[in-house]
């Protein structure tokens, strides 16, 4: 009976854990709005070196974060092709992160989640909130909120601007209108 008071005490959270390189890391999925393949991306000109550009998904404009470029990991060629970004939300916007892979969802409460050790704390840490453990696996949750700093969301605010939304929407609609043209075509061709 007190084994059941125990677990009914103790809430547990779902983080979906990605990968970059060899780190795990893992994000509330309370924060993810959807997992998506790659898409094309639209360069901003001025943006933060780490800020990809931005994406049309389904007609929402969508600045994307290489995840590999903030940590200042390197891009394995070798997972490309598992490679996919995750759509979040952060301060009330959309942003999306890619990521190498992203693996499975884990339940972790309170007792499964460990502060970042001293060692690691200041800059290099400013990303990261707390070790999750499973079994004798770490995962390293990653604090969101603090991805882009005051200054970036400036920047980026401003070189989208610059870039004028207006035609990387545009951009983007007349590639998927090419996209959707060709496929149509092709589908033509197979009819005859």
């Amino acid at each position: 009976m007190a084994k059941i008071k125990k677990e009914i005490s103790e809430q547990k959270d779902k983080f979906a854990v990605f990968s970059i390189g060899a780190v795990d890391f893992a994000l509330d999925i309370m924060r993810i709005k959807e997992i998506v393949k790659p898409l094309k991306i639209t360069v901003i000109p001025k943006a933060p070196r780490f800020i990809e550009g931005v994406i049309n998904l389904r007609g929402n404009i969508i600045p994307i974060v290489d995840l590999r470029k903030r940590f200042g990991l390197k891009i394995t060629e070798a997972l490309l092709s598992s490679e996919r970004i995750i759509i979040a939300r952060l301060n009330g916007k959309t942003i999306g992160l890619i990521v190498d892979l992203v693996s499975d969802v884990l339940s972790l409460g309170k007792s499964d989640i460990s502060p970042p050790p001293e060692i690691v704390k200041g800059v290099s840490a400013q990303f990261i909130k707390g070790l999750g453990k499973v079994g004798s696996r770490l995962i390293l949750l990653m604090d969101l909120d603090r991805i882009l700093t005051v200054s970036e969301k400036i920047s980026l605010k401003s070189s989208v601007k610059e870039k004028g939304m207006d035609k990387a929407v545009k951009e983007a609609e007349e590639e998927d209108a090419v996209s959707s043209d060709s496929a149509q075509q092709a589908q033509d061709a197979e009819g005859e």
